[in-house]
């Protein structure tokens, strides 16, 4: 279901208050970083620097998909939403590749780490990021707002794991264990990042909404009185949350107020059960394949 206006501006906020705690802990992790010698803080900072990116992102995200369809653009901006979650992703494909560099080096060239410090800084970023990935918790189902959910969710356990590092370089000495930990962050950015490449790419390949079974929606349409037949049957996401269908419809009747509402009976259900917020439905009076369709189209 599309976004209403008082949402969108709700989100927007969540974003910029998100913006500002992750960009100023950022900073903060940097330098800290780079003061204690720690790896581990600084693979996680430049993981938090993405989260930014991946914010400011879904921010103009967020204000290019409530623009208005035009004539150009007949289903309007719903899709830029999936164009910043796949950018997201790269960006998070291209960190880990740095870290994983970078605890390569590390492997092979140990450096002392303060560990007391990195513990700290480490706890200070479990508390930011989970705050901030909890405001975005509920609105998961936009995809560029799940992508930046899940890079801050992420960077809440990569804290989590540069605090371990940090206890263990206190109690033990042993330096190695910051650039494990570092690896560890970079597998799961590459997690995060597959899960959401795969889904955007099915949007733009004009894929059946996530989730959504389309034999159950063909036997739904089946089921509804008056429906001798269906065929060339399509369905596809505009955006994380708005689907669209078009399909023929092989009428029971040549009555025209019945087909009239009979097609407004299948918008309704379409609506209600499939989420389905644009339908093109043809009525066809004889069954079958008819002029310039495709056998190998649709379902």
């Amino acid at each position: 279901m599309a976004e209403t206006g008082s949402s969108q501006a709700s989100i927007s906020r969540k974003l910029q208050i998100g913006l500002v705690l992750n960009t100023g802990f950022t900073i903060f992790e940097f330098i800290i970083g780079f003061l204690s010698g720690s790896l581990a803080l600084v693979s996680d900072a430049s993981h938090n620097l993405t989260d930014s990116v991946a914010l400011v992102v879904a921010f103009f995200a967020n204000k290019i998909a409530a623009r208005p369809a035009n004539l150009q653009k007949t289903y309007g901006y719903g899709r830029a939403s999936i164009l910043a979650a796949l950018l997201n992703a790269l960006i998070l494909v291209t960190l880990a590749t740095y870290i994983f560099y970078g605890a390569y080096q590390r492997f092979q060239n140990p450096e002392p780490v303060e560990g007391g410090l990195v513990m700290i800084v480490a706890f200070v970023g479990i508390l930011i990021n989970a705050g901030v990935a909890f405001t975005f918790s509920k609105d998961r189902e936009d995809l560029a707002l799940r992508s930046a959910f899940l890079s801050m969710a992420l960077d809440a356990l990569a804290s989590v794991g540069a605090l371990l590092a940090g206890l263990i370089i206190l109690l033990t000495g042993q330096t190695i264990v910051d650039p494990f930990i570092s690896v560890l962050i970079g597998i799961m950015l590459l997690f995060s990042a597959r899960g959401v490449i795969n889904d955007a790419l099915h949007v733009l390949l004009e894929g059946v909404p996530k989730g959504t079974d389309i034999q159950k929606v063909k036997q739904a349409v089946l089921d509804t009185p008056g429906v001798k037949g269906v065929d060339d049957l399509h369905m596809w996401a505009i955006s994380s949350q708005y689907a669209a269908l078009s399909c023929h419809i092989f009428l029971a009747t040549s009555d025209m107020a019945q087909s009239v509402d009979l097609k407004r009976r299948l918008k309704d259900m379409l609506s209600a059960q499939f989420c389905v917020e644009h339908a093109t439905i043809e009525m066809e009076y004889t069954d079958g394949p008819h002029e310039s369709e495709r056998l190998d189209e649709g379902v």
